[in-house]
């Protein structure tokens, strides 16, 4: 009996040692050592946070695993083990993050994506970094959680605001097209000093930045992470009070000026919200730079496949479309993964129509632009990787001048042929099977699909807006909205709607250039809201986030404007902050702007937006066709046409491509991809 407990004694010490070794060894290969600091300050000499508690977690679906806890030393550093799941892999990754809480009002974060990385400074600038990129992913215990590809977006996006490995800005934010073409650096050291008064003990720093931060519904934060997350998910709030601060440190740097705050007279460096952009430009190919992108879809991995107008510097039709990661990066072809830019397949001119079938497919319109087009229209079908299907002049059955595209439930594909004044379908994504509808078009511009799967269309060219059904492979009317100043004759109609989408509730929502309106139509026909101002300014693009939250893309007016904006309005499904009523603006009556912080735009070459020896241009956000929400909630906006658009437009050279797309970060609900009717939640 002694001797058979020896060997269970045995038995199990063993199992014990085993199971410690395959958890906390450093020879274990599924280990991965995470040395740290955790710190306030960076441009100034940093101080140290010693005796702080960091907590690794692995975020998901559920509730994160907590899988190390250790504490700093005497100058603020540590060393912890964290065991990594042999199923974490690129296609299934798994992603971590740290909290330090020195007490209860200091509590700092850092993402380490899905790595985990090997080395981290934890500070005031990883906090507001991870405040903004996981924003809708912060559980009310500050916890995160999410599925595995939205939240790799989210880290990807956190590593593009600030380095989590040196805990100061991103190479991507410290150089162009950002740096200080936009005030994207400075604000986010402003941010960093905020947080850093209170973190490093300033008197009364953390009364003053809680009492400046509350929550949507009115609560006080109690620590200084909760306080990022409120001035994140509430960017137009108490914009002065915050920035007016005067217990803040002046660790970080840069950071916004007197005279690019909300008091400035400058209007293009004016502050209006603490929203944080990433503006990216880079094709992935010189020989075709971004000139006028128009409207992107995302696919089920997050990439962002966007049509693009024309050649950079000419007003002739570029031949290729850009994919880009979902952290803006170009597509490296790795991996199974599509190459950026594509070319093939009929693509000449990409106009206003992208989207993803059933099967992964994208079909993008062909409208054509400039001197270098043929007078045919078509579509261009490109496999998940970007492999053209379609032949070289793409698919031409019934199309001239396509713009809006849309795919339904059943893989039809819509499309608004706005050359020839047809809606056109290619039943099952088949162009041999092709069904067209004319009565009444005009100009067809917008399409989106209906959770019913019928399909709402935009007349551009007489102000109104249709709902139309297919049966048995034949499209008819179900009703036709006449919008205020709808006109047959396309000349003198004084509403020229363009892009629409659908809400959850069957409502469409439709973006009127011309009124500088936005309209909301219920599913009987009726208009049942007028929206104005807020920002609104030549509305050309329009989509919902999973919220049901409308936002809309500002082209502007025939005169260039000061800058330019996106704008979120309250949906209507109710999911707004207190007191917003459906149409009323969440965003500021600006629109959420980009601030320049005084350096000319420049083109992914390095060359002027407008050309060597022409005069600067100061506005990183330009004139928008289209904003959309990806999974993880960040707002994608197309620079389609330069400020001056009209004034390139009939120069004798014309130059009107706008640069490159700007990445609002964390703003919206995050959204299914890809879209098949109204947005759903991812």
């Amino acid at each position: 009996m002694t001797l058979m407990r020896t060997f269970l004694l045995l038995v199990a010490t063993s199992i014990g040692i085993i199971l410690l070794s395959s958890c906390s060894g450093s020879s274990t290969p599924n280990n991965v050592v995470v040395n740290g600091t955790v710190s306030s300050g960076g441009s100034a000499p940093a101080v140290a946070i010693s005796g702080a508690t960091v907590s690794i977690y692995q975020a998901q679906t559920g509730t994160p695993v907590l899988v190390v806890q250790t504490t700093t030393d005497g100058s603020g550093n540590f060393t912890a083990k964290v065991p990594v799941s042999s199923s974490n892999t690129n296609s299934n990754p798994a992603l971590y993050y740290a909290v330090a809480t020195k007490s209860p009002s200091i509590q700092l974060i850092a993402s380490l994506g899905s790595g985990p990385l090997n080395s981290v400074r934890i500070n005031d600038l990883t906090t507001i970094a991870t405040a903004y990129a996981f924003s809708q992913f912060f559980q009310t215990d500050l916890s995160i959680a999410g599925s595995a590809i939205p939240l790799s977006i989210a880290a990807g996006m956190a590593e593009n605001l600030v380095a989590a490995e040196s805990g100061s800005a991103s190479l991507v934010i410290q150089t162009t097209p950002n740096a200080y073409e936009t005030n994207t650096w400075s604000a986010l050291g402003t941010l960093a000093n905020k947080l850093g008064a209170c973190t490093q003990g300033l008197s009364n720093a953390c009364t003053a930045l809680f009492a400046a931060t509350p929550a949507a519904n009115a609560a006080i934060p109690a620590n200084t992470l909760q306080a990022a997350l409120n001035i994140a998910r509430n960017p137009a709030n108490n914009v002065t009070g915050i920035f007016n601060l005067a217990n803040a440190s002046n660790a970080y740097a840069p950071a916004l000026t007197a005279n690019q705050g909300p008091s400035s007279s400058v209007v293009r460096e004016k502050l209006d919200a603490w929203t944080m952009a990433v503006k990216v430009n880079n094709s992935g190919n010189a020989n075709c730079p971004f000139g006028g992108p128009a409207n992107v879809a995302f696919d089920v991995n997050g990439y962002a496949w966007i049509n693009n107008n024309v050649i950079q510097g000419t007003a002739n039709s570029s031949n290729c479309l850009m994919v880009l990661q979902p952290n803006g990066k170009p597509a490296t072809g790795l991996a199974n993964t599509p190459l950026s830019p594509i070319t093939g397949g009929g693509i000449l001119g990409s106009g206003f129509g992208v989207a993803i079938d059933t099967l992964g497919n994208i079909w993008s319109g062909n409208f054509g632009w400039g001197n270098n087009v043929p007078n045919i229209g078509s579509v261009t079908k490109l496999s998940s990787r970007g492999v053209p299907i379609s032949p070289s002049t793409g698919y031409t059955n019934s199309l001239l001048q396509v713009q809006g595209i849309a795919v339904d439930q059943s893989n039809n594909i819509w499309m608004a042929s706005y050359g020839n004044d047809q809606v056109v379908v290619y039943r099952n994504g088949e162009p041999a099977n092709a069904v067209t509808y004319s009565n009444g078009v005009s100009q067809p511009f917008g399409m989106a699909i209906a959770g019913d799967g019928t399909a709402w269309v935009t007349y551009q060219g007489t102000g109104k807006v249709a709902k139309l059904k297919m049966t048995n492979g034949v499209i008819s009317n179900v009703f036709t909205v006449n919008l205020p100043g709808y006109n047959n004759i396309v000349a003198l109609s004084n509403s020229r709607p363009k892009g629409i989408a659908e809400d959850s509730q069957g409502n469409a929502w439709v973006a009127d250039g011309k009124a500088s309106t936005v309209y909301a139509i219920n599913s009987s026909g009726a208009i049942i809201g007028t929206y104005t101002g807020q920002g609104i300014n030549g509305p050309w693009g329009v989509s919902l986030d999973a919220k049901g939250n409308p936002w809309v893309a500002n082209f502007g007016s025939l005169s260039p404007s000061d800058r330019y904006s996106i704008v979120q309005l309250c949906g209507a499904t109710g999911n707004c902050p207190v007191g917003v009523a459906m149409g009323a603006a969440i965003s500021p009556s600006t629109g959420y702007t980009l601030p320049s912080a005084g350096s000319q735009v420049l083109l992914n070459s390095g060359a002027p937006l407008y050309g060597t020896g022409s005069p600067p241009s100061y506005l990183p956000l330009m004139r928008l066709t289209s904003v959309n929400a990806d999974m993880a909630g960040n707002i994608w906006a197309a620079n389609n046409w330069k400020p001056s658009a009209y004034v390139d437009g009939i120069s004798s050279d014309p130059n009107p491509g706008g640069d490159g797309m700007v990445i609002f970060v964390g703003v919206a609900a995050p959204t299914k991809a890809p879209t098949l009717g109204p947005a759903q939640t991812p």
